[in-house]
């Protein structure tokens, strides 16, 4: 969860999308539903990456059980008094002048407590994984992230359109309908912004190699060092690739915001309303 997969440009939309539906499943139309399943669809994604054995299974259902036991309890009243803050926000007019950075900062503060916690439960398992079991983890890994850089090369416009949409359609739910001048700042941003998966990609091996070499040589407090490269992977970035981070962070804010004070008083009524209804849905889950 430190990483989570998606374009620069809607971080203030994955920011809170992220709170709502914890584990990338934001296309989801029931948050309730999506969160009482998220279980099964990470074991679902662990299966296509690797085959566990029998024991295993076990283990990862019971570390399973115990994080979204602690999460309901600890983590979704927090998301839900979050949420309803920033609903009343928006009433008070807080998009004349959106101020992004706090809301990130705290956004970035809940998913950083959920990981901890995440990998305390998850890394014991790891430890487990047979030489076997992880170079089929590596080499499922790998092939996905080129099948991802595969399509790009293919076809780069289609994936820019591809982004184009999926900004507008993440836009709308929280927004509703646009203006054709929002539209125009989603389009001309996307049409602006440079998009090379290949440098993504070589930094995420950069990582990888570095893990799995200490998955294969178990060195004394290699568990603490995968933790430390989970929690931290821009420890292993280049300067270069932290240059671009930032600068593609800032240009996300900046549309961002214009979109924000270009919002009429019917889209900041949608907003507040669909902010308050997922912190219901917090609360319902929570009482579960």
């Amino acid at each position: 969860m430190a990483q989570a997969g998606g374009t620069p440009i809607h971080r203030y939309w994955r920011n809170v999308a992220l709170l709502i539906l914890l584990l990338l499943i934001s296309s989801c139309s029931s948050i309730q539903f999506a969160y009482n399943n998220v279980d099964y669809w990470i074991r679902w994604k662990v299966h296509k990456y690797v085959e566990l054995d029998r024991n295993q299974k076990g283990e990862l259902q019971a570390a399973l059980n115990s994080f979204f036991r602690w999460h309901r309890q600890t983590q979704l009243p927090r998301y839900a008094n979050f949420l309803d803050n920033l609903a009343d926000r928006v009433d008070k007019g807080a998009l004349e002048n959106p101020q992004l950075q706090p809301i990130e900062k705290q956004v970035h503060q809940f998913l950083k407590v959920a990981s901890e916690n995440t990998y305390n439960l998850i890394l014991p398992l790891a430890a487990q994984l047979s030489d076997q079991q992880i170079k089929e983890l590596q080499g499922n890994l790998w092939k996905k992230e080129q099948k991802t850089l595969d399509k790009w090369q293919r076809s780069p416009e289609k994936i820019k359109h591809k982004r184009d949409k999926i900004i507008r359609k993440e836009s709308i739910r929280w927004l509703g309908t646009l203006t054709e001048a929002q539209k125009n700042m989603i389009s001309a941003w996307v049409a602006k912004m440079e998009y090379n998966p290949l440098q993504r990609i070589e930094q995420r091996r950069l990582w990888q190699s570095k893990t799995f070499e200490l998955l294969h040589s178990k060195p004394e407090g290699y568990l603490e060092e995968i933790r430390s490269l989970l929690l931290k992977p821009e420890q292993l970035w280049s300067a270069e690739y932290r240059q671009a981070q930032e600068q593609r962070q800032q240009q996300a804010q900046t549309l961002a915001k214009k979109i924000l004070t270009s919002t009429s008083p019917s889209q900041r009524r949608h907003l507040s309303r669909n902010l308050r209804e997922y912190a219901q849905d917090f609360r319902a889950l929570a009482s579960q």
